[in-house]
C-alpha cells in the first residue's frame, strides 16, 4: 500500500510529468478512472450533481462529468468557490459547454435545486488534499446541504473538510460513502477519524509511481 502526504504526492506527479506525461493527462486519468469505476457500480444512466472547487480537484470532477455524460448520464455542475478556476479546471469546464445533459447551476441556487431534484450520485470535488484549517462558511454550508441530501455521496481524493496529512476533521466535513483516491492512499485514509468520513476507499491508478 502506497501512502503519500500531499507534498509527496505533488513530487510524484512532477516526476511523472518530467518522465513525459502532463498534468492535464494526470487529471484525465484521475477523472477517467473514477468515472469507469462509478459506471461499473451504476451501469444505467443516472443523474449526478458534481460540486467543484476552483482547483484541480474540481477539474477531476469536470472530467468525470464529461465521461458520464458520454454514457447517457445527466450531470448538473456547480462551482462553490466562484467561476475563476485553475487553468486545467477551466480547460475541462470549456469541454462541457454545449454538451447535451450538462447543466451549470449557480451556487446560490443549490439549496433550491437540492430541494427540488433528487440525484442518484453526489460527486464532491471542492478541496481534495488541499484542505487545512477550517472550512470557509460557503463551503461548510454546501457540505451540510450535501450531507442532508439523498444519493450516493462520492468524494474525490479526500472528503472536503478532512486534512489528508493530519486526519483533522472539520465539523462540517463532507461525509462520503465512497472516496476515490488517486495514485496512492493519503495518511488520513488509514486513520480512524479519516475512515469514518471516507466510507469505502478505492485507490485508482493514474500513472504515477
Amino acid at each position: 500500500m502506497k501512502v503519500y502526504t500531499a507534498a509527496q504526492m505533488r513530487a510524484h506527479e512532477q516526476m511523472a510529468v518530467d518522465a513525459g506525461t502532463s498534468f492535464e493527462q494526470l487529471m484525465e486519468n484521475a477523472g477517467g478512472a473514477a468515472a469507469a469505476d462509478l459506471l461499473r457500480r451504476h451501469p444505467e444512466p443516472a443523474r449526478a450533481l458534481v460540486v467543484c472547487g476552483k482547483g484541480n480537484n474540481g477539474g477531476d470532477g469536470l472530467v468525470m462529468a464529461r465521461l458520464l455524460q458520454a454514457e447517457g448520464w445527466r450531470c448538473d455542475v456547480v462551482f462553490v468557490l466562484g467561476s475563476e478556476l485553475s487553468p486545467l479546471a477551466e480547460t475541462n469546464r470549456r469541454r462541457l459547454l454545449n454538451l447535451a445533459g450538462i447543466s451549470f447551476i449557480g451556487a446560490q441556487a443549490l439549496p433550491g435545486q437540492l430541494a427540488q431534484q433528487r440525484y442518484d450520485v453526489l460527486i464532491e470535488g471542492i478541496f481534495g488534499t488541499g484542505f487545512a484549517g477550517r472550512l470557509p462558511a460557503a463551503v461548510a454550508d454546501c457540505c451540510r446541504l450535501l450531507n442532508a441530501s439523498d444519493g450516493l455521496k462520492v468524494a474525490l481524493d479526500m472528503p472536503t473538510g478532512l486534512n489528508g496529512d493530519t486526519g483533522d476533521v472539520d465539523a462540517d466535513v463532507f461525509r462520503a460513502e465512497l472516496t476515490y483516491t488517486f495514485g496512492a492512499y493519503k495518511p488520513a485514509h488509514i486513520m480512524d477519524a479519516g475512515r469514518a468520513v471516507c466510507g469505502e476507499i478505492v485507490c485508482l491508478d493514474i500513472g504515477i509511481q
